[in-house]
């Protein structure tokens, strides 16, 4: 990150870069607008705010559809006619609003989330008449809380929209969070540096039934950005020092049972929280460098001191998410702060996954939907039909156990049977989110609204996963997050319309070669205590462990949904094919015939019905097929990063006739 003004504009423009911009702020070298396949899990939509530029009244907000694969750069003054305002800094999306809040304009802008359309500008303004300045917003039940830098929370109904109240806190409030039914304010203090009085240290406590504050916790100069821990009882808080340049910033933790601080020996200027892990950003002013750790708040420990592990460079850093959904990396690169700026999705292994590119003027706060809005720039008909040329029923979903199992990737929530699993990974199916199979043997299978024809020497169907390419592994080979699947075919030959007629697989590269072994049977055993590693066994003599990782913390990786205390999986094995370089675990491709071991666009994510073979490796042919099954096809544990998994997005009929 580059220098900015030093005590409070975190993640809002400085004031000098007002004279060196202009209104075409688009002067990057032309890329396309999305690079890699934008995939996730359980997301329809993702927003961006961008906050433009300090008095150039130019903040948007972006939206971006998962489903059409569309971005809307200027998405509401599209819909509304008329921009945000001056410099945006928050964004959140509640109770089918969009909340926006506009600093130097001194609004919260709220849009209704299914039309796009404003429902309100509120005027953050005292009684008279100056603004209050807004920064950062929060929410509670049926209330919104915004604190300013006046020194105010100012309570707004969710309903109504109308602002309720306002409380007094410390000095210049930048940041505001809920825990425990109360309100936890950073005061930074940081607009009265230069008056003498120094920056605040403190962390004001407002009670939410009486909305009055009734303490103040010292945790360090200046505090900002803060976020409640998912466990209940904890907020975490970035104090950034009197001067940034000298480092003084640090990371801290607040108990909310009693209000005491502790100081972790990180530096830290803006972090996001996933369950037990932090993802910490800093920027070293001595040496002009930034670097993005992986924390684990539970043990108070460094996971990895440097979170990108495939070699993607991010110029400046300006905003960094976590999508609730899939747990997901966000990370916003602003360049010189006069261009457009582009989004990056890292897994949590830290390997890139896709990149939206040119979004906005200083991209900063990202709000993701798992449903879809409908607005009036929205044509729904085209994508309704060519929705008919995608699987649209999950007739088996049996994963083998891994570290993504029993949570929203494997369509799992808890108490759910296995007729509720079925039910929503048809809906993950028809959403196009990511479903995982687990390790070896983790099988699904899949129908269509209408059969895939067999048309020789063309690629019949599609299998969409999220596998991607790593061009930075230096050996010439393809390299980067794959996780081969086998592909497996069936006609409906008896018309009942279930599939239970003949399976033949689709050769794939490696078919019959020593790179494979057939007739493999592996078996998973349920854990005791439930949250410990699963055992395996095959039928090679050999032995070892799905193990657990920081990353993923369910009460277990073994399906919960699944009776019997063990589970058995046949089929062929691929040879393992996720070497360590470094510290960085990279997935080889295999060359072609395998599912989720290619990027989408590449033509190596489809496969011919020619390539059908029997159970004697005899050639089928099949004029048509009405079902696809895949399973995972290696078994091998990559270490920090987990076991090998195939993961499924949907399958494309190639040959859809509307």
């Amino acid at each position: 990150m580059k220098r900015k003004l030093t005590y409070i504009f975190w993640f809002c423009l400085p004031i000098l870069l007002l004279f060196t911009a202009c209104d075409d702020m688009e002067d990057k070298p032309f890329t396309s607008d999305i690079a890699g396949d934008p995939t996730e899990t359980d997301t329809a939509e993702l927003y961006a705010l961008c906050e433009g530029l300090f008095n150039q009244n130019n903040s948007s907000l972006m939206r971006f559809s998962f489903g059409n694969q569309r971005m809307v750069r200027n998405y509401f003054n599209t819909i509304n006619h008329r921009g945000l305002g001056d410099t945006a800094n928050d964004l959140a999306i509640y109770g089918g609003k969009i909340y926006v809040i506009v600093n130097v304009s001194s609004t919260v802008e709220v849009i209704d989330f299914r039309t796009g359309n404003s429902l309100k500008q509120i005027q953050m303004l005292t009684e008279n008449g100056s603004s209050r300045e807004p920064r950062y917003i929060a929410f509670h039940k049926e209330k919104a809380y915004v604190c300013s830098y006046d020194g105010t929370v100012t309570r707004i109904d969710t309903t109504s929209l109308a602002i309720d109240g306002v409380t007094s806190v410390g000095r210049n409030p930048d940041g505001i969070c809920v825990q425990n039914e109360k309100l936890y304010v950073s005061n930074s203090g940081g607009l009265d540096y230069a008056s003498g009085l120094g920056v605040d240290n403190t962390v004001s406590v407002v009670d939410i039934a009486t909305f009055k504050e009734i303490n103040k916790i010292t945790v360090g100069p200046n505090p900002g950005k803060i976020v409640a821990g998912t466990d209940g009882t904890t907020v975490y808080v970035a104090t950034r020092g009197e001067d940034v340049e000298a480092g003084n910033y640090n990371f801290a933790k607040i108990d909310c049972l009693t209000n005491g601080v502790t100081h972790y020996n990180e530096k830290v200027q803006n972090f996001a929280i996933d369950g037990e892990i932090a993802y910490l950003y800093n920027y070293n002013y001595s040496t002009q460098t930034s670097s993005i750790k992986a924390f684990n708040l539970k043990t108070g420990k460094t996971v990895r001191e440097n979170f990108i592990t495939d070699g993607t460079s991010i110029d400046t850093p300006y905003g960094i998410n976590v999508n609730p959904y899939s747990g997901n990396v966000y990370i916003t690169n602003a360049y010189d702060y006069t261009i457009y700026g582009d989004l990056l999705c890292f897994n949590q292994q830290g390997q890139l996954q896709f990149r939206l590119n040119n979004i906005g003027l200083n991209p900063n706060t990202i709000a993701f939907s798992d449903k879809a809005s409908q607005s009036d720039i929205d044509d729904n008909t085209e994508e309704a039909e060519n929705s008919l040329a995608f699987a649209n029923k999950v007739w088996e979903y049996k994963p083998a156990p891994g570290q993504f199992i029993n949570t929203s990737t494997s369509a799992y929530e808890t108490g759910f049977t296995a007729e509720q699993v079925l039910e929503r990974a048809t809906e993950k199916l028809k959403k196009k989110s990511v479903i995982s199979l687990g390790g070896f043997g983790g099988t699904i299978t899949v129908g269509f609204p209408q059969p895939i024809p067999n048309i020789e020497g063309e690629y019949d169907f599609k299998v969409w996963g999220n596998a991607t390419y790593n061009n930075n592994t230096g050996t010439g080979a393809l390299g980067g997050s794959a996780e081969p699947g086998i592909v497996l075919v069936s006609k409906d030959i008896n018309n009942n319309g279930i599939p239970d007629d003949e399976w033949y697989e689709l050769a794939g590269s490696e078919y019959g070669k020593d790179t494979e072994i057939r007739n493999y049977a592996i078996t998973y055993y349920r854990p005791q205590p439930a949250n410990g590693d699963v055992r395996w066994k095959d039928n090679l003599g050999k032995e070892g462990f799905v193990k657990r990782n920081t990353f993923h913390q369910q009460d277990s990786y073994y399906p919960n949904w699944i009776e019997e205390n063990e589970i058995t999986f046949h089929g062929t094995r691929l040879k393992d094919n996720a070497v360590e370089e470094g510290n960085v675990w990279v997935g080889y491709c295999y060359p072609w015939g395998y599912a989720d071991n290619h990027p989408n666009r590449t033509e190596y994510s489809q496969f011919k019905i020619d390539r059908a073979v029997d159970q004697n490796g005899q050639p089928v042919l099949l004029d048509q097929i009405d079902f696809v099954r895949i399973y995972t096809a290696v078994n091998q544990d990559i270490g920090w990063t987990g076991e090998i998994s195939t993961e499924v997005v949907t399958v494309e009929n190639l040959h859809y006739k509307k």
